[in-house]
């Protein structure tokens, strides 16, 4: 038996491997597993289980030691990242995506990680194809460019990196056969970048395991993160929702805090989940536009400017949330979150496609 399949053998035992073993283990399903069936059983393995911080620092190591550095030139700004983690299977806009536009600026760039959808209605890279943006092709040339100019770009280390091209396939596999099934790459995917970050945002929608929240928040601190913080919504979203509470745990420096953020603190209405759905595809893409121009005002823009507020206060642009909001509400209503939007696809995909899909669903 090989020193993998021990080791997969070991998590399937529900026993805990150690950072080394995770890191040793996650490096041989990378590079080997290229049909993806001992990836769907440490998955499914891992999950039943439940991971350790070690274990998913473990997992960070193996990308990293597979991918290297890009060597982007960040001297002297503060980059983030805001997303979900995904596999949820709810129907709900880009919110991150969303965020991402509206709260990244050159001094505190956004790289946004963009997937697929692998569960729900359409991911962040599926809404960006349909407005201009094909993030599979983005290059690290462009990356740059659009970090510099605008502070919002969207690219993903499963496309940019050719040695996570098993996980990119493991993953479109379980789409294509519809398996909303959770898996510790749901969490991973979008949290590994081999770029320095300095503030990170994650949504989570199911913490199944006794202190999972508390697990999550010393991974963030291992990865070295200045300010970090992880948002579930009560109703299961992986942001903050605005049907009722969120929880937000993190850290800020060396000080941690867990809260509860309600809708109504930081000056926003509730509203039913129903009225934060889109209908189909194609209406979400209507609602991304709509948002991105200023021409929603109801609880999809809420919903938005609400994990906006967040996103400005764990980067240090924000006093409280309820203020991130009122910047976020202002940047939305002002026009500059469409003009950032023709920026990047100018910088990064087809102008024309954006035209097209703006007179397709804002012309009535």
């Amino acid at each position: 038996m090989t020193p993998e399949l021990l080791l997969l053998r070991k998590v399937m035992n529900r026993q805990d491997l150690s950072r080394t073993e995770s890191a040793a283990l996650l490096v041989a399903l990378l590079r080997h597993d290229t049909v993806g069936w001992k990836l769907l059983a440490f998955s499914i393995a891992s999950q039943t289980k439940g991971e350790t911080a070690d274990e998913l620092l473990g997992m960070r190591d193996a990308m990293k030691a597979l991918t290297g550095s890009y060597g982007l030139g960040l001297e002297g700004r503060r980059p983030m990242d805001v997303s979900g983690a995904g596999g949820s299977g709810a129907r709900k806009i880009n919110v991150s995506t969303l965020t991402a536009l509206v709260v990244g600026e050159p001094a505190v760039p956004v790289l946004k990680h963009s997937f697929w959808k692998t569960s729900g209605l359409a991911g962040s890279a599926d809404v960006l194809a349909a407005v201009g943006i094909n993030v599979p092709a983005v290059t690290l040339a462009q990356i740059q460019r659009a970090v510099d100019e605008v502070g919002a770009v969207f690219y993903s280390p499963l496309f940019l990196s050719p040695e996570l091209g098993n996980l990119v396939r493991f993953g479109a596999a379980m789409a294509e056969q519809e398996l909303s099934v959770g898996t510790p790459f749901h969490l991973m995917a979008p949290l590994f970048t081999p770029v320095p970050l300095r503030y990170r945002m994650i949504g989570v929608h199911d913490l199944r395991q006794p202190g999972q929240l508390e697990t999550l928040t010393e991974v963030l601190r291992g990865i070295g993160y200045d300010n970090a913080l992880i948002v579930q919504g009560s109703d299961g979203l992986d942001e903050a929702t605005l049907t009722g509470p969120s929880r937000v745990r993190g850290f800020r420096g060396s000080q941690t805090f867990d809260f509860t953020v309600e809708p109504e603190a930081a000056g926003l209405a509730t509203a039913p989940r129903t009225a934060l759905a889109p209908v189909d595809v194609r209406s979400n893409t209507r609602d991304f536009l709509r948002i991105v121009n200023g021409l929603e005002t109801g609880p999809k823009r809420d919903l938005v400017a609400l994990n906006c507020g967040l996103a400005l206060w764990i980067s240090d642009r924000a006093g409280t949330v309820a203020e991130g909001v009122q910047t976020a509400l202002k940047r939305l209503a002002s026009g500059e979150v469409r003009e950032k939007l023709a920026r990047v696809v100018a910088l990064t995909g087809d102008p024309e496609v954006l035209r097209q899909a703006e007179r397709e669903h804002l012309s009535h």
